[in-house]
C-alpha cells in the first residue's frame, strides 16, 4: 500500500504512471499548497539506470528558478523509495492539444517561444534536455508553458549517462546526431524545438515509420513532407525558422537556443495583439481544456472579450474588402456579356460591403 504521507505532505491520488515513476496529486499541509509527488518505487531504485535518471532529474530541476520549467521543492527519500516534490502544473500537455489538430500559427509561435526561453535557462546552466516531445511540455490552465522531464538530461560539465553510440531520447523527435548516437550538444534540444513546431503547425508528425530503425534513417536522411505542403497556411517566417532549425548538420541550425528565441519573440511581438497569456487561456476555452468560469476568475473584461477571437475571428481588415469589392465587379462586367446574367449583376452591383 502507498504511504499516506511523504515528508509534510499528504497524497490524494494518483496522477498518472509512466516508464518506472508514478506522479500522485498531494497537498503540502503546512502551506495548504496542493504539489505533484514523482515516486521512483523501491523495486524501480533498484535498477542502476532509473535511479541515475531519477537523481539526475531532480539535480537538474534543482538547479533551475525559471517559469517556464517546472519547479522542484524537495527530494525525499523514504526507506528504498525516492520521492520528488514538484510543483503542480493543472492543464493539458500539447501532446493533448495537438491529438485535435494543428495549432493556429500564433498559438504554435507563442509555445514554441516560451519553450525555447525554458531551454536557454537550461542550456545557460550547462543541461540539454534531450527528450522534447508533445507529452513533456504543458500549458497550464493560466496561460503558462512548462517544460518537464529532465530525466535524460545531460550535464556537460559531468560525464555523460549514456556511451557513445547509444540513441537515448524519443524516436520521433530525436536530432540527427541524436538518433545516430554521436555526440549531442546544445544544439540537438534547438532541432527537436524545430520538429515540436512542425507538428503544431502542421498537426502531423515530421517522422514516422512502423519501427524506430525506419524512422531513425528518415532523420538521419532528412526525409520529410516540406512544411510549405504539410501546413501551407503557416506563415513563411515561421516556416523559415522550422527550416533553419532542422538543419542536419548542427553547424547549419541557429547558433544556439538564444538565437532561436529571439527569432520566434520577434515574430510574435510582430503579429500578437494581445498578452500570451490570455492568447493560450483564450485557445484552451477553445478546445473545451478550461471551463468559462476558469477563464472569468483569471482574465479581465477585455481580456474575456479577447478569449471570442477564436469563436468568432474578426473580419477581414477593410482594404481587403475593397480589393474583394473591385473582383466582384470585374467578375460582374465580364458576365454582362451575356443577357442571361444580367440579373445577377445587378444583384452584384447593388452589394453593400460595410
Amino acid at each position: 500500500m502507498k504511504p499516506r504521507k511523504v515528508g509534510e505532505c499528504r497524497i490524494l491520488g494518483e496522477l498518472g504512471k509512466g516508464g518506472m515513476a508514478t506522479v500522485y496529486r498531494a497537498v503540502h499541509e503546512p502551506l495548504q499548497r496542493e504539489v505533484a509527488i514523482k515516486e521512483l518505487p523501491a523495486e524501480a531504485s533498484k535498477d542502476k539506470e532509473a535511479l541515475s535518471r531519477f537523481r539526475r532529474e531532480a539535480l537538474a530541476l534543482g538547479a533551475f528558478r525559471h517559469q517556464n520549467i517546472v519547479t522542484l521543492y524537495d527530494l525525499i527519500e523514504k526507506g528504498d523509495a525516492l520521492y520528488m516534490v514538484m510543483e503542480l502544473v493543472d492543464g493539458p500537455t500539447l501532446g493533448d492539444l495537438l491529438r485535435e489538430g494543428a495549432l493556429p500559427p500564433e498559438v504554435a509561435a507563442v509555445i514554441a517561444a516560451q519553450i525555447a526561453a525554458a531551454l536557454e535557462h537550461a542550456h545557460f546552466a550547462r543541461i540539454i534536455h534531450r527528450d522534447l516531445k508533445p507529452s513533456n511540455v504543458m500549458i497550464t490552465k493560466a496561460g503558462e508553458v512548462k517544460l518537464m522531464d529532465f530525466g535524460i538530461a545531460k550535464d556537460e560539465g559531468l560525464d555523460k549517462l549514456t556511451r557513445t553510440g547509444t540513441a537515448v531520447g524519443t524516436p520521433a523527435y530525436m536530432s540527427p546526431e541524436q538518433c545516430t548516437g554521436g555526440e549531442v550538444d546544445a544544439r540537438s534540444d534547438l532541432y527537436s524545438l524545430g520538429v515540436l513546431l512542425y507538428e503544431s503547425l502542421s498537426g502531423k508528425r515530421a517522422f514516422t515509420g512502423p519501427t524506430a530503425g525506419e524512422v531513425f534513417a528518415k532523420i538521419a536522411q532528412g526525409k520529410l513532407e516540406k512544411l510549405k505542403k504539410a501546413a501551407p497556411n503557416a506563415p513563411a517566417e515561421l516556416r523559415a525558422i522550422v527550416t533553419r532549425a532542422m538543419q542536419l548538420k548542427p553547424d547549419k541550425r541557429y547558433f544556439d537556443i538564444s538565437e532561436m528565441r529571439r527569432a520566434l519573440d520577434s515574430w510574435v511581438s510582430k503579429h500578437l495583439t494581445m498578452s500570451e497569456h490570455s492568447l493560450l487561456m483564450a485557445f484552451l476555452r477553445h478546445r473545451g481544456k478550461i471551463t468559462e468560469s476558469e477563464a472569468l476568475g483569471r482574465l479581465s473584461q477585455t481580456e474575456m472579450t479577447i478569449m471570442r477571437v477564436f469563436e468568432n475571428p474578426p473580419p477581414p481588415p477593410r482594404r481587403w474588402r475593397w480589393v474583394m469589392a473591385a473582383l466582384i465587379g470585374a467578375g460582374a462586367t465580364a458576365a454582362a456579356t451575356h443577357a442571361q446574367w444580367w440579373p445577377w449583376v445587378n444583384a452584384t452591383l447593388k452589394l453593400k460591403l460595410p
